[in-house]
């Protein structure tokens, strides 16, 4: 199929994807000094070759597209590693080190490296709101800058906010499971940690004063997928009647940039947070779904007033001796990497970001009709889109969560409770491969393909799966709404089952080999 003649060819979606893919390449091109993009050349004659290909729009050319998505993330890689490579991990004091844009810096070994120039970017990307002042600091994960930033609060804090307290509260409104193995790490020495289920017991003890920490996710990564409803929150804290000081983490990740961070700075009253810490992994939405590197972001915000202004500052720095001695700096080749200048670029997160969660929410509104509780494969479709606060602006998310009828007496023959999910993860690869979509089993990352991954959540995993449809439009996204409400119709897994004999086989013969004895 494709494109009607009257549709202009520009507003395709392949094509728009094309000319979205060389945007990418002239911004690099005009980054570097002159001559040093000649890399891409051959690249880019392989992307124009396409966009005069009679088969653009359809599933050949998406999958062309894919490739050469893949093939620009690989030449710009091996570009910085050519530069990188120059540097031993503890190079010579004074060998001259630069960047793929010859911007000087220096570092007496890997560990050590102080990612300045990304740090510059991301403040003036996330600048402080009216009567605040905020500072940045870059991890190499989102998740080393969570879990630093909470060690260095539980050494440190009191150092800055001295308490009598022994032991910090912190309330957790989320669920992103690696969080949840974090902090019963961390909770085990020194904080008493709580996950709400629900938020109104977060308020609760935010309106009482009982928290040193309070850690939101804009969208519960769990299941659920509940939205945070930052109006009440602020109408909790405003009721609290303490100077007891409380750092407030909001972890945007996979948000991106819609959710008002600034409110919490300036509707929390006479009394507001003594931190407020916006961080988020700069893997997830801010790479244009081409996974160059893992990083975490990380901006503490203070009241710009007499007391805190040399207090940020010290924080920072503090927190930036904790990363280097924890190991969790950039190293030079993800430096190198993150060079790119779509990274920390408003304008790209925001065109990446919103395309995702476009796509997701299409998706979800598409197959939510399918949903069933009395027959059928599908039962649940989960999305903010489709819940209470669908209204709010950060009622979105990167990907769609599904449980799915499992019957597991369908399966006593294979005795074994993951028998439904594998198979139907069979059925999935199956189908892609028969449909020609670009659909892949796997996390759900930068969010530029499409991807599924199966039993996702502890405690759900033989009935529940995660949809992360990514950025581009066109064939693929349309093949997998078309695929999923083609599933929707079989009403349990015995008729599905027996409408994939082959499959069914297949991975009995498959699971037969594995058990074996060797």
């Amino acid at each position: 199929m494709t494109a009607p003649p009257d549709t202009p060819l520009t507003a395709t979606p392949m094509h728009q994807e094309a000319e979205h893919l060389l945007l990418l390449a002239d911004e690099i091109s005009a980054f570097l000094p002159k001559g040093r993009a000649e890399f891409l050349r051959p690249w880019r004659g392989k992307v124009l070759a396409w966009m005069n290909n009679p088969t653009l729009e359809v599933l050949a050319g998406e999958q062309a597209l894919h490739a050469l998505a893949l093939e620009l993330r690989y030449r710009w890689l091996q570009h910085t590693h050519l530069q990188s490579d120059r540097y031993m991990m503890s190079p010579p004091h004074n060998q001259r080190k630069h960047l793929p844009d010859l911007q000087a810096f220096g570092f007496p070994y890997d560990r050590w490296l102080k990612p300045t120039y990304l740090e510059r970017r991301l403040n003036a990307k996330r600048a402080a709101p009216m009567g605040w002042r905020g500072e940045s600091v870059v991890f190499s994960s989102g998740m080393s800058a969570l879990t630093t930033l909470l060690q260095h609060h539980h050494a440190n804090g009191d150092s800055f906010w001295p308490s009598p307290r022994k032991g910090l509260a912190l309330h957790w409104f989320g669920g992103y499971f690696e969080i949840m193995r974090a902090l019963r790490l961390l909770c085990a020495g020194g904080f008493k940690g709580r996950l709400h289920a629900k938020q109104e017991t977060l308020n609760q003890a935010v309106a009482q004063g009982k928290d040193d920490i309070v850690l939101i996710e804009p969208v519960a990564a769990d299941i659920g997928l509940d939205v945070f409803d930052l109006d009440a929150f602020i109408a909790a804290w405003n009721q609290r009647d303490t100077d007891r000081a409380c750092m407030v983490v909001v972890d945007t990740s996979l948000t991106g940039d819609v959710f008002p961070l600034h409110r919490l700075c300036t509707d929390t009253g006479p009394r507001p947070p003594a931190l407020v810490v916006h961080l988020s992994s700069g893997l997830k939405l801010d790479q244009e779904g081409l996974e160059l590197s893992n990083v975490g972001l990380a901006t503490l915000y203070m009241p710009d007033d007499e007391k805190n202004a040399a207090l940020l500052g010290r924080v920072a720095e503090s927190l930036r001796q904790a990363r280097t001695t924890m190991g969790a700096s950039l190293s030079e080749d993800e430096y190198a990497a993150l060079n790119a200048p779509f990274f920390l670029s408003p304008a790209s997160l925001d065109r990446h970001s919103q395309a995702v969660f476009a796509n997701n929410a299409t998706f979800a509104q598409a197959l939510a009709p399918f949903a069933k509780n009395d027959g059928g494969l599908w039962t649940h479709v989960i999305h903010p889109s489709l819940a209470a606060h669908k209204d709010k602006a950060w009622a979105v998310s990167p990907f769609v969560n599904l449980r799915y009828a499992h019957d597991r007496q369908t399966f006593k023959d294979a005795d074994t409770e993951g028998e439904a999910r594998d198979v139907l993860r069979a059925i999935f690869e199956f189908e892609a491969d028969k449909r020609g979509l670009v659909f892949q089993s796997g996390s759900s990352f930068g969010f530029r393909g499409h991807r599924f991954e199966m039993g996702f959540v502890r405690g759900t995993k033989t009935d529940s799966l995660r949809l992360a449809l990514g950025s581009r439009r066109g064939p693929s996204l349309n093949g997998v709404i078309q695929l999923f409400q083609d599933l929707a119709v079989y009403p349990d897994f015995t008729a599905l089952r027996e409408a994939y004999p082959g499959v069914w086989a297949a991975r009995l013969k498959a699971r037969t080999r594995t058990a074996m004895p060797k």
